[in-house]
């Protein structure tokens, strides 16, 4: 086997093999579009490609180093490790961060969990301080019915779909540039109310413009007597759903908006015949009610799909030096973008 850089012509191949939806060529597009450098290595079998990923690189301001990342691709390999430790070099890169779209464990309802895979062991890798998704997330199996779906989930959200079908909570997908606009407004309403980060209005909206004329993106909006209440956007790749972002108003919260969006969103995976609901990531099995973004992960959590472990996030280091101090620096950079965040939550509520 071979791995080498893809060329243009060889888009459509590479979309067949790719899972998940950031490792997309079009999702490298934008990538390039934010100021990145993107690879696409095809893994060849004599001249079948069997398997592909996307590496990026994202250069350190004011200087002449980069971070590079493969986020969600494919299993790690010795072949990987050994192809991207040159490119990285050639891009004098600190460190690479790999995340894997494998599993390391799934878990059922009394979260005891079963081991579906092993974490990568490769005497260049280290366990990254730092992850980019989370490391957890709830599945929802779409080839059940529907009253199987309605039956594993917790009684309130039962309940209270029921609440919003009553008040006429209307669903739709709105997947037009007035549609996105919408959701964005609400989507930055939420952060502002919630004190969490967030990419700027500029990073979306490029998202949008790149992935638009794609069967990727999918604008979803719930309103109530004309006015939009929650708005989620969802993803779409081969037989899979993905929920990466939501947003509501903290008005009519009566109505239950956002529980029977998600409701209608689970139903339109069924409707086009999707296999499985990503739900994009939660908080582990040991949760508490005082951990940051536990209301989230009660929300997905209520919808009754299987908690799924993945198998972790490890960095390939190029410069250790370098690796130490970038690390330091980007962890009072990022308490600097909560502690901003979450000042500019409480000035908007006082």
């Amino acid at each position: 086997m071979i791995t080498r850089i893809l060329y243009d012509e060889e888009k459509k191949d590479y979309n067949r093999l790719i899972k998940h939806p950031i490792q997309t060529w079009e999702w490298g597009d934008f990538q390039v579009l934010q100021g990145h450098k993107v690879y696409r290595l095809g893994v060849f079998n004599e001249n079948k490609m069997i398997s592909a990923y996307s590496l990026s690189f994202h250069r350190i301001p004011k200087s002449n180093y980069s971070i590079g990342t493969i986020l969600r691709g494919p299993a790690i390999d010795v072949d990987m490790i050994s192809n991207v430790k040159k490119i990285a070099i050639d891009e004098k890169a600190i460190f690479v961060k790999l995340e894997p779209d494998t599993l390391q464990k799934t878990f059922d309802s009394a979260n005891s969990p079963t081991t579906v895979g092993e974490k990568p062991v490769f005497s260049d890798l280290y366990v990254s301080p730092k992850v980019s998704f989370y490391p957890y997330s709830y599945v929802i199996d779409l080839t059940k019915s529907e009253d199987e779906l309605l039956a594993a989930m917790h009684s309130k959200t039962r309940y209270n779909i029921k609440i919003a079908n009553r008040h006429g909570v209307k669903f739709e997908e709105v997947s037009t540039d007035e549609g996105f606009e919408t959701y964005l407004r609400l989507l930055f309403d939420t952060t502002k109310r919630q004190g969490f980060y967030l990419h700027s209005p500029e990073y979306h909206r490029q998202l949008w413009h790149t992935l638009k004329d794609t069967k990727i993106p999918h604008v979803m909006h719930a309103s109530y007597n004309g006015e939009v209440l929650s708005a989620f956007m969802l993803f779409t790749l081969g037989n899979k759903l993905f929920y990466p972002y939501g947003a509501s108003l903290d008005t009519h919260r009566e109505v239950m908006a956002p529980t029977l969006m998600m409701w209608e969103c689970i139903k339109y995976g069924l409707d086009q015949k999707l296999k499985s609901f990503d739900m994009w990531g939660s908080l582990g099995p040991d949760a508490r009610e005082t951990d940051p973004g536990y209301g989230f992960h009660r929300f997905k959590q209520s919808y009754g799909g299987q908690l799924v472990q993945f198998v972790g996030t490890y960095d390939l280091i190029i410069h250790p030096q370098l690796y130490q101090l970038y690390n330091l620096v980007d962890k009072y950079r990022w308490k600097l973008l909560r502690l901003k965040a979450d000042i500019i939550g409480k000035l908007r509520f006082r």
